[in-house]
């Protein structure tokens, strides 16, 4: 534990100058907090002393953290200090202690581990449900080694242990692996982890300790991933696509109701909803609409549909009509010279800013091709844009995460009215906005009920004036639909395609069909 969390442990009295220098420099060179710089005492601090430590990032708490450091230094012994973090030290999912962790993961006490396997359960200790054998084995054994390494630079081990310790591979006790692996709508499970670090900071969510609460449907996600699974095994195998990702909100309320990042977790931890980039394709043309209609164009506007020119670009002109269309033929025929068009008339800039207004925070480059999804986006925010447009341009950030509850700090542990709440979404100053007007949205879901009553959406069809964009990519790297149902509050993201970026032999009618199939099962 020493040599990977505070190597100079037995040498500072509670705060590690030479640490924290180091730290500081990093996070001057990164712009931002990239290193926190505590020692072993101030994790101990925030844990043991939590109330008057703080929970929020700031200098003011890393003072405080400090102050009691140096404290419990001068009245405990490093021994006594480094045995109760050792008992308390969270270890992912339910597991506070070394001897917990040992047990769980390797079925006997902690004086009993090798020191490959305490090595393993020491380079869990940054992320502990992400780094953890069962789930990422070969990030574990990368971890676990470098713990080693240190020990032998540090003196601690001989060569010829950590090579025999470096040489062996890391043996789970079953019941840990069958108890990981029955976990439910594990992609959802391993992104709490990340908006709680999101939320909370990385040093306090890896305290442990919280009681979170989300708004996992857990029959939704069940018939989510049920519903992926069979697409890419069915369609897939004819279409050439092995991936994809779901994702479900409420539209009210922007909790993620079912999120899948990919068809089989213990394959591939990888997930595709919200690490992904992607190029979303003509999913990405609603934000030009919007835009226009924010600044007063008539939907009922007609464009050219002829070829143009613009940023030294050449585009072909419309596919399916002839002439000229209006925004509501043009939106529902995805029409890319009518999309093009309309950015033009609005401005590249008011594209973007839409973008960013609605919740897309990938880069995105001020170009042409942009309006035609050219810059990429994960499904999750893309879904969440839609989500504004649901609710009648009232926006929430799509979260995972409701409430956090502080677990340590309750009167009555067996009542949790009693805890302290810590984070409450609905008190969040990102909740519940109103993004764009009412009318804005109103007219953007009759255009979008458009594209499945008529247009290139037509496979998601339900009959429940559903609304939605076909998005696909060059060679059909890509395949989406991103669509909601406004009177259910059901806002749903789709996408479909290859990790190799690969073509397929698909289309967005393969994302609608899915989207058509998994909603029909769902909506009440």
């Amino acid at each position: 534990v020493l040599a990977s969390e505070d190597s100079r442990y037995n040498w500072h009295l509670g705060v590690d100058p030479i640490g924290v220098l180091r730290a500081l420099l990093t996070n001057v060179r990164g712009g931002g907090i990239r290193e926190g710089g505590s020692t072993l005492t101030q994790q101990l601090a925030r844990s043991l002393f939590r109330d008057y430590v703080g929970t929020q990032d700031s200098a003011g708490r890393k003072l405080r953290e400090a102050v009691v450091a140096l404290k419990l230094e001068s009245y405990y012994s490093k021994d006594e200090l480094l045995l109760t973090y050792l008992n308390r030290v969270f270890l992912g999912i339910d597991l506070y202690g070394f001897e917990d962790a040992a047990r769980f993961y390797f079925g006997k006490s902690a004086t009993d581990l090798t020191l490959s396997e305490a090595a393993t359960l020491a380079g869990i200790l940054p992320a502990p449900n992400s780094f953890n054998p069962i789930q990422n084995y070969q990030l574990a054994v990368q971890y676990r080694d470098r713990v080693i390494e240190r020990m032998r630079a540090m003196g601690t081990i001989s060569q010829e242990e950590a090579d025999r310790a470096r040489r062996s591979r890391i043996e789970i006790n079953p019941k840990a692996r069958e108890f990981l692996q029955s976990t439910i709508a594990p992609y959802f499970y391993n992104y709490v982890f990340d908006e709680l670090e999101f939320l909370l900071g990385e040093q306090l969510a890896r305290e442990g300790n919280f009681i979170v609460e989300t708004g996992l449907n857990p029959s939704l996600q069940k018939v989510a991933e049920s519903s992926l699974k069979n697409s890419v095994e069915n369609a897939g195998a004819s279409a050439g696509f092995s991936q994809g990702a779901v994702v479900t909100l409420n539209s009210r309320t922007g909790e993620v109701l079912a999120l899948v990042g990919g068809v089989d977790y213990l394959k591939s931890q990888y997930n595709r909803a919200t690490q992904a980039l992607r190029q979303p394709g003509s999913t990405f043309k609603i934000f030009a609409y919007a835009a226009a209609l924010e600044r007063g164009i008539s939907p009922n506007k007609t464009y050219s549909c002829e070829p143009l020119s613009w940023g030294g670009q050449s585009y072909s002109g419309c596919a399916r009509t002839s002439g000229s269309a209006d925004m509501y033929r043009g939106l529902a025929q995805s029409e890319n010279p009518i999309a093009l068009r309309v950015a033009q008339d609005v401005g590249l800039d008011n594209v973007v800013g839409m973008a960013r207004r609605l919740g897309i925070t990938s880069p995105l480059r001020s170009a042409p091709g942009l309006v035609l999804g050219e810059s990429e986006v994960n499904v999750l925010q893309l879904t969440g844009a839609f989500g504004v447009l649901a609710n009648r341009g009232l926006g929430n950030r799509p979260h995972v995460i409701k409430r956090i509850i502080d677990s340590s700090d309750c009167k009555d542990r067996s009542d949790l009215k009693n805890c302290r709440v810590i984070y409450d979404y609905q008190k969040d100053a990102v909740a519940n906005r109103q993004l764009i007007s009412e009318g804005v949205a109103d007219t953007m879901t009759d255009m979008l009920q458009g594209v499945v009553r008529g247009g290139t959406g037509s496979s998601a069809a339900l009959g429940l004036g559903e609304a939605g964009k076909t998005g696909t990519t060059n060679d059909n790297k890509d395949l989406w639909f991103v669509g909601y149902i406004p009177s259910q509050q059901l806002v749903t993201g789709v996408w479909l395609g290859n990790d190799d970026n690969s073509p397929t032999g698909g289309g967005s009618a393969n994302a609608a069909q899915l989207w058509g199939e998994y909603m029909r099962q769902v909506a009440r």
